[in-house]
Order: structure tokens, then sequence, then C-alpha cells
């Protein structure tokens, strides 16, 4: 307990001035007076200068302030030191705008450059995984324009160059009667060679198709020499060109000799009378080596059957029938 020692009169604050429990001051009393000149009045006090336990008191305040103050600085500083080399701790404190920015483009710097060069060591490359689609993405295409009746025309002209495609691996093996081809590509139709000759094969030596019907078989070559029909896909008016005198439009394919010709249009955009691309790529490719095997044009034998291959389903189906892209399908239900 601290000693019972008599303690000098307080000295009252002055009027109008508010008291602070920090210094342990008070408000004036009602007995205590100052003189007409603001000087004290007899019975004040005439020091400013506190008791020993006012003393103890604002010295116990100011060692709390500060340590409170320190306290309060060393945890900002401790914090803007962990945002800046990465960390975030669950307690940290809002910085401000400008210590977020001084700090995070040469940490998005680091970790971008890291990603990348993961991403560099652990993903293949791009030319070892080949591409699911026989021609370059849509985005690459030109957009096409459709005529009246919706089908897409791009306006595409040859460049002048062909590109010959590899010889892929043939997919099934060999049937009694082999057939070799070669397939080419004209420059300017959007269609990449080595991404559609996979597609090509698999086409013409699906069982469905003549390998089943006609037990045949096709392989793959690089040598146009060495090839019983070469299978050209064209621009437009090299198409026309290729088919003449048959007349084609500008829209349609042929088989004209030894060439199954392909219009590179309907290559990349099909046509109306089937329900996506793919499907009419099957269809024309195994229409037009239909006529190269000697297969002459066919008619729809009653609606809601199957088309036969042979018909004629780029424009219409006429007579009721369903779209078919393989000859072991034709004249099935629908």
């Amino acid at each position: 307990m601290r000693p019972s020692t008599p303690q000098p009169p307080r000295r009252p604050s002055r009027p109008g001035r508010a008291s602070s429990s920090a210094s342990g001051r008070r408000r004036t009393s009602a007995g205590h007076r100052r003189s007409p000149e603001g000087r004290p009045s007899p019975q004040s006090p005439s020091s400013d200068a506190p008791d020993p336990a006012s003393r103890r008191s604002l010295t116990i305040a100011r060692n709390r302030l500060l340590y409170g103050t320190t306290f309060v600085v060393a945890l900002a500083l401790i914090v803007v030191g962990l945002r800046v080399w990465g960390l975030h701790p669950g307690f940290a404190l809002p910085l401000g705008s400008s210590a977020r920015q001084s700090s995070t483009p040469a940490k998005a710097t680091a970790q971008s450059s890291a990603r990348a060069s993961a991403t560099r060591a652990a993903s293949p490359s791009a030319s070892a995984t080949p591409s699911a689609s026989p021609t370059p993405s849509a985005s690459a295409l030109p957009s096409p324009q459709l005529d009246s009746e919706g089908f897409a025309h791009s306006g595409a002209v040859g460049n002048g160059s062909w590109t010959i495609a590899p010889a892929v691996p043939v997919s099934r093996p060999a049937a009694a009667t082999v057939y070799r081809y070669v397939l080419r590509i004209e420059g300017g139709t959007h269609v990449d060679a080595a991404t559609t000759a996979p597609i090509v094969e698999r086409i013409l030596n699906d069982e469905r198709g003549w390998p089943t019907a006609q037990n045949t078989s096709f392989q793959p070559v690089a040598d146009p020499a060495s090839a019983d029909f070469t299978f050209n896909i064209a621009t437009p008016p090299s198409a026309d060109a290729l088919c003449s005198p048959l007349d084609t439009g500008g829209m349609w394919s042929c088989r004209n000799g030894d060439n199954v010709v392909i219009n590179s249009d309907r290559w990349n955009w099909g046509a109306v009378t089937y329900p996506d691309v793919d499907s009419y790529r099957t269809y024309v490719t195994n229409h037009e080596v239909g006529h190269f095997l000697g297969h002459e044009h066919e008619f729809c034998a009653g609606a809601g059957l199957k088309a036969p291959l042979m018909a004629q389903q780029s424009h219409d189906l006429a007579g009721g029938c369903v779209y078919n892209a393989w000859p072991t399908q034709d004249n099935q239900p629908g």
C-alpha cells in the first residue's frame, strides 16, 4: 500500500479548460476564484507543478503511449516487409495503394517468368501433338459469303502452289484390292496437308465404307508417279479447271479421270444438306472415290430411308431420303 502522507493542495484548473485524466487535473471547484487581474487568489496554490502522485500517473501514461506507438509502428513495418517479400499473413494490416503498387510489379514479373518457364518445361511442344482438326481453326478461315440457299463461298483463288501430303500409316490391313493415292492441297485453300492426310485415310479405310462394300483398301503415298489416283483439294476456280468439261459452277466436286477433285469451299464449310462439316467431308470423299471405282449416280428408294451414297446429296435430298455418307448403309431406315 502507498503511505498515506499528507499531500499539498492541488492547483485548480483554469476556467473553461477541460481536465485531463492523463495529467490528473480536475475541474475548478466552486470555492476557488481568480483575482480580476487573472492572478490566483490567495487560497489557490501558486505553483503549476503537479504533485508526486500526478507525476507518477503522467509517467505511466506517457510510457504506455510510447510502448503502444512503438508496437504499432513495429507491427506495420513487419507487415510491409512480409508483403514486399510476397508473404500474406492473416493478421496483415491493409497497406496503402502506394505500398501495393511499389511491390506488385516486381513480384508479378517474377511469378510470370516462373510460370512461363514451368509451362515450357512441363508441356510438350506444339509440333509433338497433332491437331485433331483437318483444317486450321475457324478463326484462320476467311468469313464466307452465304448465297440465297445458305451455301458458303470464299472467293478463294489458288496461289499457284500445291502441297503433297505425307504418306500416313494405314489404319487397317490391306484388302484384296489396294488402291494407292496421293493427297494434294492447293495453296490458298486454308487447308493444311499434314492434318488433312489422316482424316482422308481414315474415311477411305473405314469399315462402313468401300473396304466392306467392295473389298478394297487405300494406301496413301507421297509419290504422284506411284499413285492410282490423285485426291485434290482445290480452290473453286482450280476445281472447275480440273473438272472440265464437267460443269461444277465454282461450287461442286467431281471425279475426272484419275483426279478426285474436292472444292475447298465444300471441304471447309460443307453443304446445307448435312448437319456438320465432318459428315459432309465423309460423304463427298466416299462419293467421288466411288465414281473412281466405277459407280454411277443412284436415286432415293423411298422417303425416310437413308439415301444411297452415290445419290447426289450436296444440293438437296430428293425423294425424302435422309443424308448418308457410307455405302454400307444405303437405303437403310433413317
